[in-house]
C-alpha cells in the first residue's frame, strides 16, 4: 500500500487500474491492427505512430472511466462497506471490463471489414440492431467469441479485487473525495484541451492513420457528427462565390442536346425504367472490366457485350443507402450520414418523383426491411408508390440477417413487373439485391459452391446467376420491348488500400441494356453514380430535372468526373487528380496516378489544383446550402417563384439565391 500514491491507496486506484487496463488493450488491439495491415512502417514511424495513439488512448481512457470516478467520489464508506452493495458495484465493474474487451474484440472485426476504425458505418449499424447482430452471429463464432471474453473478464475483475479490496474501505472524508474528484476533472478538460482530435492523421496512409487513432474516439466523432453541417466543419467559400462557381459547374448540360446524342438511329426510346442495385459487387469482380478478364460474373458479362457499359465509374460511397441516394437524388454525397436517413428528406425531387409527375408508376423492391437504414421511408416520401419487402415473401424463402435469397428477390419483382405493365401506364422500378453479404449464405439448389472459392466469391457467383436469371425470363416478355435496364453495383465489395480516397473500392460496373435502343458500347468517360438519374431521362427522352447534379453522359464525352465520400472525407476526381476535403477545414490535393492504384501522392499547391479544391468546395457546400434551405423539394422547383436564378442553359427555379444568403422559396 505504501508504494502507491497517497489517492491510489484508497478507493480512487479501482479506477486507476481500469484506466491502465483500457491503455492496455488499446495497445493490444493497435499492435493487432498493424499486424492485419501486414505493412509495419519504420521504426521512427512505428514509434510516432505509437505515441499519437497513446494520447487518444488516454483521452478515451479518462472519459470511459468518469463515471467510475464520479460513483466513487459519491457513494459513501458505509455503503462500500454493505455485503449486497460490494456485490452490485463488482458487477457493475465486471460489466465494464467485459463492455471494454467487447469493444476491443469488435474493433478487430470492423477493421478486417473496412480496414478503419468505427465510423459512420458503426454508428448507422447501432440503430438497426437486428439486422446488425443478426449479421454477426451468422459470420463468425460469435458465442466462442463472447464466451471467450467472459472467460477472460472473471480473472480479471478477480485480480482487480485482490488489489483494490483493502483500498475501497480506507476512510476517506467526503471533501477529499470532492477534491480528487476537481482534480480529475481539471485533468480530464486539459488533456482533452491540448490533444487534437486529427492528432494521428499525419502519416499520409489512411489505414496507418486508422491504426494510430483510437475507437472509442473515432466512434464519438462519428456519433456527434451526425447529420453534421457542412459549414464550420469542412472548407468554405463565401456563399455568392459558390453560387457562380456551382452554376458554371453544372452549365453545358441541355437536355435536348443529351437526349439527342444517346438516341439510336432509329429514334426509338425505352417507357419503363428498372435500376437494380447490386449489393457489394465490385469491379474487381467484374470479367468485362478487368484486363485479365478473370470475373465471377459470366452473366453480366454476356449483357454488357449488348448494352452500354460504363468502365470508369465509382459509387458515391461504400453503403448501400449512397447508392439509393445517388441514384434517386443525383446529389453529391454530404458529410454525415446519408440524406436517405434524415428526417427532413421528404418530398425531394428524385427521379422517381420526377416520374410519377409525369404518368409513371414507382415501385421499389428488396429482400430484407425496408425500414433498414431509413431506405421505406424515403423512397415512400419521394415518389415512390409500392414497396415490397422481407415481410412480403414467404416465410419458407431461404433467408439470412438481411433478407431473402437474391433469387427469391427477382422472382417477385418480376411477377410486380408483370402486373405494372399489364396496368398499360409506364413504370419505374428500383431492385435492391442483398445475397452478396456476409454471412454470404445462399441457397445451393441452383447453383452449388465452388471449394475453391471463400465465402464472398461465391455469394458473387449466386448473385450473378440469379441477375442472368432474371433478365433471362425477362426477356422471353413482352415488357422487354419497352423497358431500360439499369445493372448496377451499389458500392465494392470492401473498403482497402492505403490512399486518403482507397479509390478501387469505389469502382463499380454500371450497365444500361436494352437492345434495340441503347448501343452496345463502352463508355470510357470518368463517371459517378450520380449520373444514372440524367442519363435514364435522357434515353426516356425527357429533360432532366434542374435540381439534379448529375450529367447525361453518351460515348464520346469529354472527361467527366467522380464525386464521393469516405468516412470523414468528401472527395472530387478529375483528370486523374482528387481533392479530398476533411474536417477542420482541410482541403489536399492527390495525383491519382494509375487511377485504380489510388489517389496518395499529395500534390504541391498550384494554379490547377487550387481550382479543383475550389470546384470541390462549390459542389459539396453548394449541395449541402441548397439541402439545407429546402431548394431541392419538388415545391420548390414545380411552384411559380417570385425570382429566378439562371443556371446557364437553363431556368433553375430556386434558389441558388438560398447560397448567396437569399432565402428559398417553399
Amino acid at each position: 500500500m505504501s508504494r502507491w500514491p497517497r489517492p491510489l491507496r484508497t478507493r480512487f486506484r479501482v479506477a486507476a487500474l481500469f484506466v491502465a487496463l483500457l491503455l492496455t488493450l488499446s495497445l493490444v488491439v493497435r499492435l493487432a491492427l498493424l499486424a492485419l495491415h501486414g505493412a509495419w512502417p519504420g521504426a521512427r514511424r512505428l514509434l510516432e505512430i505509437l505515441a499519437a495513439g497513446e494520447a487518444l488512448d488516454v483521452l478515451a481512457a479518462l472519459w470511459l472511466a468518469a463515471p467510475i470516478v464520479l460513483g466513487l467520489t459519491l457513494l459513501p464508506r458505509a455503503w462500500l462497506r454493505a455485503r449486497a452493495a460490494r456485490a452490485a458495484a463488482w458487477l457493475a465493474l465486471g460489466a465494464a471490463v467485459y463492455l471494454a474487451l467487447f469493444v476491443a474484440a469488435a474493433e478487430i472485426v470492423f477493421f478486417t471489414e473496412f480496414d478503419g476504425r468505427f465510423n459512420f458505418v458503426a454508428v448507422n449499424y447501432l440503430v438497426y440492431p437486428t439486422e446488425v447482430l443478426t449479421n454477426v452471429w451468422e459470420s463468425y463464432p460469435t458465442g466462442w467469441i463472447l464466451l471467450a471474453l467472459f472467460a477472460l473478464t472473471v480473472p480479471l475483475v478477480l485480480a482487480l479485487r485482490r488489489r483494490t479490496a483493502a483500498a475501497t474501505l480506507t476512510p476517506l472524508p467526503l471533501r477529499r473525495r470532492g477534491l480528487l474528484l476537481l482534480a480529475y476533472g481539471a485533468l480530464l478538460g486539459g488533456w482533452t484541451w491540448i490533444v487534437p482530435t486529427d492528432l494521428a492523421r499525419f502519416t499520409g496512409d489512411r489505414v496507418l492513420d486508422e491504426i494510430g487513432d483510437n475507437g472509442p474516439h473515432c466512434f464519438w466523432l462519428a456519433l456527434v457528427g451526425h447529420d453534421a453541417p457542412y459549414q464550420g466543419l469542412y472548407a468554405t467559400r463565401p456563399r455568392p462565390v459558390v453560387a457562380r462557381r456551382l452554376a458554371a459547374l453544372l452549365r453545358g448540360r441541355d437536355p435536348g442536346a443529351a437526349a439527342a446524342a444517346l438516341a439510336p438511329i432509329d429514334a426509338r426510346r425505352p417507357r419503363n425504367v428498372v435500376v437494380v442495385l447490386e449489393e457489394s459487387l465490385g469491379a474487381d469482380f467484374v470479367g468485362a472490366l478487368r484486363s485479365d478478364g478473370a470475373g465471377l460474373t459470366p452473366a453480366l458479362d454476356a449483357l454488357a457485350r449488348e448494352g452500354s457499359l460504363w468502365t470508369r465509374a465509382y459509387s458515391t460511397g461504400n453503403r448501400t443507402i449512397r447508392a439509393i441516394e445517388a441514384t434517386t437524388l443525383s446529389i453529391p454525397p454530404l458529410p454525415g450520414v446519408s440524406l436517405v436517413q434524415r428526417a427532413h428528406s421528404k418530398r425531394l425531387l428524385t427521379l422517381p418523383e420526377s416520374l410519377r409527375e409525369r404518368g409513371y408508376r414507382t415501385l421499389f423492391v428488396y429482400g430484407g426491411r425496408a425500414l433498414f437504414d431509413g431506405m421505406g421511408s424515403y423512397l415512400s416520401s419521394n415518389g415512390v408508390e409500392r414497396i415490397v419487402d422481407q415481410d412480403d415473401f414467404p416465410d419458407d424463402a431461404f433467408r439470412t440477417a438481411w433478407g431473402v435469397a437474391d433469387g427469391a428477390i427477382f422472382d417477385r419483382a418480376l411477377s410486380e413487373l408483370d402486373a405494372l405493365h399489364a396496368d398499360g401506364r409506364p413504370f419505374y422500378a428500383l431492385i435492391l439485391t442483398v445475397s452478396n453479404h456476409r454471412p454470404f449464405h445462399f441457397p445451393v439448389d441452383h447453383l452449388a459452391r465452388d471449394p475453391a472459392l471463400d465465402g464472398r466469391r461465391n455469394a458473387v457467383r449466386y448473385a450473378d446467376w440469379a441477375l442472368g436469371e432474371f433478365m433471362r425470363k425477362v426477356r422471353a416478355r413482352d415488357l422487354a420491348a419497352d423497358t431500360l435496364f439499369v445493372l448496377m453495383g451499389d458500392h465494392g465489395a470492401r473498403v482497402y488500400g492505403s490512399a486518403r480516397i482507397p479509390l478501387a473500392s469505389y469502382h463499380v460496373p454500371i450497365l444500361f441494356f436494352a437492345p434495340g435502343m441503347v448501343p452496345a458500347e463502352r463508355l470510357d468517360t470518368l463517371a459517378s453514380s450520380l449520373d444514372v438519374p440524367p442519363t435514364i431521362l435522357a434515353w426516356l427522352g425527357l429533360e432532366a430535372e434542374p435540381s439534379f447534379f448529375g450529367r447525361a453522359l453518351s460515348a464520346g464525352d469529354p472527361g467527366g468526373r467522380a464525386l464521393m465520400t469516405h468516412n470523414n472525407d468528401v472527395a472530387l476526381l478529375r483528370d486523374r487528380k482528387m481533392a479530398v476535403l476533411g474536417i477542420h477545414q482541410r482541403a489536399e490535393a492527390y495525383a491519382c496516378d494509375g487511377e485504380l492504384d489510388g489517389c496518395d501522392r499529395e500534390l504541391a499547391a498550384s494554379l490547377d489544383t487550387e481550382e479543383l479544391v475550389a470546384d470541390a468546395i462549390a459542389y459539396y457546400q453548394g449541395a449541402d446550402l441548397l439541402y439545407r434551405s429546402g431548394a431541392l423539394s419538388a415545391e420548390a422547383w414545380r411552384g411559380p417563384l417570385p425570382a429566378r436564378i439562371e443556371f446557364p442553359d437553363r431556368v433553375a427555379t430556386v434558389s441558388l439565391g438560398a447560397l448567396s444568403g437569399g432565402a428559398a422559396h417553399r
